[in-house]
């Protein structure tokens, strides 16, 4: 199990809890109210304000300095420098605190996109399936629960994976995997084939409008986009 996909159990919990209540759309909503606060919070605790605001009031002034300069541009040097100096000063301040914000939303999205992105084909469907290089043989089997799927020839695989997540690729061990594994596996780093592609449904969280309107996407980002600009005006974050 890869780090970001420790809180992955206690996530599966509640949202199979708030299954028995809620629709998906009405999930999802929630877990970007949750992530929106988790992180605008985090935020606040992680980085400091006092001096962040400072920092951009610094920052600003600078500007209005070189703004409102009506000189000769040779003349123009040291306000163009501290407006250089005191804007990166402000980020330097700003990406440390961020960066540890958004370690537990990237645990989030991607146990969402796990969750939510995709969906197995019901019994009896195969879907489409690419390898790369292509021209390796593969096989599709969804006679039993879970389906399974076979890299190579039936007789003598290359590799099999159960398909207990609806994953859509499955690769070789990448050297990232210690992050975020793949709930498949992996093939084997000898294999003749590099990255499996399966075409899986889209899981359709909103059943009605275009096709783009479909994903979980369509929901998460939207709400977490404006809960978080809520918390940043309320909570007079820097």
């Amino acid at each position: 199990m890869g780090l970001f996909d420790l809180p992955a159990p206690l996530f599966n919990a509640l949202d199979g809890a708030m299954a028995t209540v809620l629709p998906a759309a009405a999930r999802l909503a929630i877990w970007a109210v949750f992530g929106a606060v988790l992180t605008m919070f985090l935020y606040k605790l992680c980085s400091p304000q006092a001096k962040i605001g400072q920092a951009k009031r610094e920052a600003k002034a600078a500007r209005q300095r070189l703004n409102a300069f009506d000189g000769d541009f040779a003349d123009a040097g040291p306000l163009i420098k501290n407006q250089f100096t005191t804007a990166f000063k402000h980020v330097g301040m700003v990406v440390p605190g961020t960066l540890l914000a958004i370690l537990p939303l990237l645990a989030l999205l991607l146990w969402a996109e796990t969750h939510y992105g995709h969906t197995l084909p019901p019994s009896g469907v195969t879907p489409e399936i690419a390898t790369v290089p292509d021209g390796v043989a593969t096989s599709w089997s969804n006679g039993a629960e879970p389906a399974r799927l076979t890299v190579g020839d039936a007789s003598a695989p290359i590799a099999q994976f159960d398909m207990t997540s609806p994953v859509g690729i499955v690769t070789k061990q990448p050297w990232w995997h210690w992050l975020a594994e793949n709930p498949l596996g992996y093939l084997p780093d000898d294999a003749p084939v590099d990255q499996v592609h399966i075409d899986l449904p889209v899981l359709e969280v909103i059943p009605f409008g275009p096709a783009w309107m479909h994903s979980w996407l369509f929901v998460f980002m939207p709400v977490m986009f404006i809960v978080s600009l809520a918390i940043y005006k309320w909570a007079k974050i820097e």
